[in-house]
């Protein structure tokens, strides 16, 4: 006769985003001995009878704050979708280009437009080294992805 494990799982509510796992304010199954150490990290607290309204009062709370932020970053999503980065690049006699177009100086043009993005939100796989108009995806957050027009052109 086999003997069944226990499941050991138990339900905690997210006091942050946690990668692979949910957002903040979000109530998750998770597995005891993960449990343990989200919450020696001050990540998660279990749930329990005595403290679940308490929790259910912070989720609403936290939903206010998250549909919050969803807004502020679509309305920032649309101001990304309205610039167009003009971009100069050196150019040879024969069309050899000189230089390139990264992460860092996408950074810097929208930090230039206030707006402040992570380098690693920027889905650039390879710098630009060529002439011509381009598309780069920015990963916000929430699921919202903005896509800023780039041109570029000769120096």
């Amino acid at each position: 006769m086999k003997k069944t494990k226990k499941d050991k799982s138990v339900k905690v509510l997210l006091l942050e985003d946690i990668l692979n796992l949910g957002n903040k304010g979000e109530i998750k199954k998770i597995k005891l001995g993960y449990a343990k150490f989200l919450i020696s990290k001050n990540k998660v607290i279990i749930i329990t009878k005595e403290n679940k309204d308490k929790l259910e009062k912070l989720k609403l709370i936290a939903e206010e704050k998250a549909k919050e932020t969803k807004e502020k970053l679509e309305k920032l999503k649309e101001k990304i979708e309205n610039l167009i980065y003009n971009a100069k690049l050196k150019v040879g006699e024969h069309g050899e280009v000189f230089s390139s177009i990264t992460k860092t100086d996408l950074k810097n043009f929208l930090k230039s437009q206030d707006i402040f993005v992570d380098k690693s939100d920027i889905n650039l796989e390879k710098p630009i080294r060529e002439l011509g108009e381009f598309s780069v995806e920015i990963d916000l957050g929430y699921n919202i992805r903005a896509n800023l027009k780039i041109l570029v052109e000769k120096e």
